[in-house]
């Protein structure tokens, strides 16, 4: 079994004032970096100490400041450790640039050398809360900056003595580096061959450090540890460190050694720093999503649904933390239901990802939250949308509490910065949201969550007309509770454990009315959840992953109205549209409940350049109700119950070809319940059965460069089993619904994305797809009603330096499908004109464009940073189509535009 190791060592910063090393003092878990003095000049601030000119061997040394105390690490905090990436066995390095205080705290941390999102974010919080002795200049305590080199690796553990091989690269190319030196403390050493490869046999048990020195190379120490009977395969990846301009060079360079884990075949994760600094999110982590590969852009006014691969906006699933939120943003999709100073990184994956996870036909969105630490802090901020605060703090040594709220205030700007039509045809939001976290760490390894999230939004529209029969009112609700208790371990030998049992309840509400006709929908269900996964690594090249997976939700119902409203996929219908003046009426309860047990193996020979997983879900379903057929007279109710037990299998492959080219591919099948409402015995089904997909994806990855990355990936998403309305005028009791719907879609995703360089990231997406639907086998395909043939997404951001940032994002989306209008006929009977419909979903919008400019400054206020921003979204002005409105008689239309220029000016301090 392995088990995963932090050690720490140091490196010189200057060759030259450090010809030699000396042995670090080794604290719990990380040695302290220790290293000869070289002067310094003193440090202005803790952001710019500065180094100065060593004297040569054998010389006097100029005057100046002297270190005469380097930093000592005393209070190590291992990083969580990112779980997709221990789950495949991934190792990494992050390059830290930390700034040590006078105190010895961290006062800043920031990624030097990324090795991705999710291991920037675990190395970054784990450093902000190291502890250092300070340094000493001339005796007295003072600022100092130094690199730190965290490293997430898994070391072998058995019961006899061990031995050590592995490889020396070239940083940046990955050549192999001949004639490198490679020596242990116990006085062993070898040298490399042509390939870069060393072995040392004989090594005795415990932690050694390790020195690394070729020619013309900065020699470099590290720390391992040997387990007895196991053999330790490492890669180092050595260079010289980049040039830094006058002032700021880094002192020490200290690295950290973790274990690794697995990523699903196809995501992208961004972490929440620069979730925040994204143009157009308003500093919201989550809205970052929207800008990511697969994703095609949601109307206005549909609720603010993801749209990933072709699949409906209620087929993604959202967990946090292994908890499943039924929604990811509030109405319209201006915000997130959770506050960004709880979000450590977020990552979609669109399809084809791993078996922990199902019940959902599209895409899977998974955000982790930040771990809470021992320091007290917060943030308040407001812009033009809303108001939000959260606080956390320690509570003894062991207890950690966070809080966050928010409240919204957009229906009371925005009919001042909006089109006279976005506020009259499209319902402002109303939305609040509040989260609360209980930590108890039992040990570092060992902790213990109790958290819960809510949200609430409400939006209310209403046009008024001197004639009654065209009067319109909407009123719609939705929220959510969570309260979840999670417990986490890390076993030996790298093994770990995850529980999170959760209870909730989802409200919503929706009432029409059109003149006469009503509309309305009501639904409460109370949601019981539990997840366990257990991962381990069974040898060096295999890991497991077992787990089980089990929801449950008892909803309680109430339908009254029209029978075709709301509309659903593929109806032919025109914008404002009256509705059928057929109405119907119906109360009913439903269960759906599901318990999956899944295991996935994961193989990764030659050095993890192979990944091979396959897993199989087992998730036997029951879906059961009230009332198998509608309420007539005194006949009592019939309730009724059905049992599924699919298979899923899931497979994925990925080969790291060279270092800068890798390849993959996937494939996985996939269930999902059919939704509470269409259960009704009146209006729907209740004997639907579940739909069922098939995800199958395969990508190249290029790296251009160090940190340049372009992606292709191509995909195919099947769907069957999905509930269309019956193609009957009459249809049979109780099957208003029918379970003959397919859909396809099928494209190629890209992108092109470079990491955060000397203040500079950004990315360029571009999803080419078609998505279709047929209402029955044999029929003919027509588009999806979210298709959207082109989707190209472009964002940078740029940190100018004394805290000034600036970016942009531009976006291009294939307008939307809709059903031409043809003509109309007069209906006697109801007084209206009635629309003739040309073929269904036979022509688009106007395609969509929008540029959004963000410029921010962040200035240190009292004990916190001050953020000030403005984010304009629309910069250019253009009147982007968001519907077709039509006059009574349908002989005249005109497009219904979206936003305007909208000036989002707001504020964010945070201490």
């Amino acid at each position: 079994m392995r088990r995963p190791s932090a050690r720490a060592a140091a490196l010189a910063a200057s060759l030259a004032a450090a010809p030699a090393l000396a042995q670090p003092a080794p604290p719990a878990r990380a040695p302290a970096p220790a290293s000869p003095a070289p002067r310094v000049a003193p440090a202005a601030s803790p952001a710019a100490p500065r180094v100065a000119q060593a004297a040569p061997p054998g010389e006097a040394a100029p005057a100046g400041p002297k270190l005469t105390r380097p930093p000592k690490l005393v209070t190590f905090v291992e990083a969580d450790y990112p779980e997709a990436e221990r789950a495949a066995g991934r190792s990494a390095a992050v390059v830290l640039r930390l700034t040590v205080a006078a105190d010895g705290s961290v006062s800043d941390a920031a990624v030097a050398e990324s090795a991705g999102p999710a291991f920037d974010a675990a190395a970054v919080a784990a450093a902000r809360r190291f502890v250092f002795e300070p340094a000493e200049i001339d005796g007295k305590p003072r600022a100092i900056k130094i690199l730190y080199r965290y490293e997430f690796t898994i070391k072998a553990e058995a019961p006899t003595r061990s031995a050590f091989s592995g490889v020396v690269r070239r940083r940046g190319t990955g050549a192999p580096i001949a004639r490198a030196r490679v020596e242990l403390d116990t006085g062993q050493r070898a040298e490399t061959g042509p390939d870069g490869r060393f072995r040392i046999d004989d090594v005795e048990p415990g932690p050694h450090a390790v020195t690394l020195s070729a020619e013309g190379l900065p020699p470099q120490r590290s720390e391992e540890t040997f387990e007895a009977g196991r053999a330790v395969e490492a890669t180092y990846d050595v260079g010289a460190p980049p040039q830094e301009p006058a002032g700021e060079q880094d002192d020490l360079e200290v690295v950290v050694v973790a274990p690794p884990l697995r990523k699903d075949v196809v995501s992208t994760e961004i972490s929440a720093e620069q979730g925040r600094r994204v143009p157009g999110t308003q500093g919201d982590v989550l809205k970052v999503v929207e800008n990511m590969p697969g994703v095609a852009r949601p109307p206005l006014g549909s609720g603010g649904g993801l749209v990933v691969w072709g699949a409906a906006p209620q087929d993604t699933r959202v967990y946090v933390e292994g908890v499943r939120l039924p929604l990811l943003y509030h109405f319209g999709g201006v915000r997130s239901v959770l506050s960004s100073d709880f979000v450590r990184s977020v990552e979609l994956s669109p399809g084809a990802y791993g078996v922990p996870y199902g019940r959902g036909l599209g895409g899977l969105v998974t955000v982790g939250l930040k771990p809470l630490d021992a320091k007290t802090g917060g943030s308040v901020g407001a812009d033009l949308l809303d108001a939000s605060a959260s606080v956390r703090a320690p509570l003894g040594d062991r207890f950690r509490v966070a809080v966050a709220g928010r409240r919204s205030h957009l229906h009371s700007v925005f009919d001042a910065a909006s089109d006279e039509d976005v506020g009259d045809l499209f319902p402002l939001p109303r939305y609040h949201d509040a989260q609360a976290r209980l930590v108890y760490e039992a040990s570092p390894r060992e902790s213990l969550e109790l958290g819960g999230l809510l949200s609430r939004d409400e939006a209310r529209r209403e046009v008024a007309n001197p004639d009654p029969t065209l009067r319109k009112s909407e009123s719609r609700v939705v929220g959510f509770e969570r309260v979840y208790l999670r417990y986490r371990r890390d076993l030996e030998g790298g093994a770990s454990v995850d529980v999170t049992p959760s209870f909730g309840r989802d409200r919503s509400s929706l009432d029409q009315r059109f003149g006469p006709t009503p509309v309305g929908l009501s639904s409460e269900a109370t949601v019981y959840a539990l997840r366990a996964g257990y991962r381990a690594r069974l040898n060096p090249e295999l890991t497991l992953s077992v787990g089980f997976d089990g929801e449950a939700s008892s909803a309680k119902l109430r339908r009254a109205g029209s029978i075709g409203a709301p509309a659903r996929e593929g109806d032919r219908r025109a914008f404002g549209q009256a509705p059928s003046d057929q109405v119907s009426a119906d109360s009913w309860r439903t269960l759906t409940a599901a318990a999956a047990g899944y295991g996935e193996l994961d193989y990764g020979p030659f050095g993890g350049r192979l990944h091979l997983g396959a897993g199989l879900r087992f998730e036997p379903q029951l879906i059961g109700g009230s009332r198998r057929t509608p309420v007539e007279g005194d006949t009592p109710a019939i309730g009724y119950a059905s049992t599924t037990a699919p298979l899923e299998p899931r497979l994925s492959a990925r080969f790291e070809i060279t270092p800068r080219l890798s390849a993959r591919a996937a494939y996985g099948i996939y269930h999902q319940a059919p939704a509470a409402e269409d259960l009704s015995a009146a209006f729907g089904n209740p004997l639907l059965p579940p739909a069922k997909a098939q995800h199958a994806l395969a990508g190249l990855s290029v790296r251009p460069a160090e940190k340049l990355v372009l992606e292709a990936t191509a995909f195919r998403a099947t769907q069957s089993g999905l509930a269309v309305r019956s193609p009957l005028a009459a249809p049979p009791l109780a099957q208003g619904l029918v379970p003959e719907g397919e859909g396809r879609a099928y494209g190629t995703q890209f992108l092109l994305r470079q990491e955060i360089t000397r203040g500079f990231f950004g990315w360029v997406t571009y999803t080419i797809a078609r998505s279709e639907r047929r209402d029955r086998p044999g029929a003919g395909w027509r588009l999806f009603d979210f298709d959207q043939s082109h989707v190209l997404t472009a964002l940078a951001s740029y940190d100018l330096g004394r805290g000034f940032e600036v970016g942009l994002r531009a976006r291009y989306a294939t307008g939307l499908p809709r059903t031409p209008v043809v003509g109309a006929y007069y209906d006697a009977r109801g007084g209206a004109f009635q629309p003739l419909f040309g073929t269904l979903n036979g022509t688009r919008l106007p395609p969509f464009f929008q540029l959004d400019l963000r410029a921010s400054k962040r200035t240190r206020l009292g004990p916190g940073e001050l953020e000030t921003y403005l984010d304009v979204q629309n910069a250019t002005m253009r009147e982007n189509a968001e519907e077709i409105a039509y006059s009574a008689d349908y002989g005249q239309r005109k497009y219904v535009t979206g936003l305007p220029l909208l000036p989002v000016a707001g504020a964010r301090w945070s201490w």
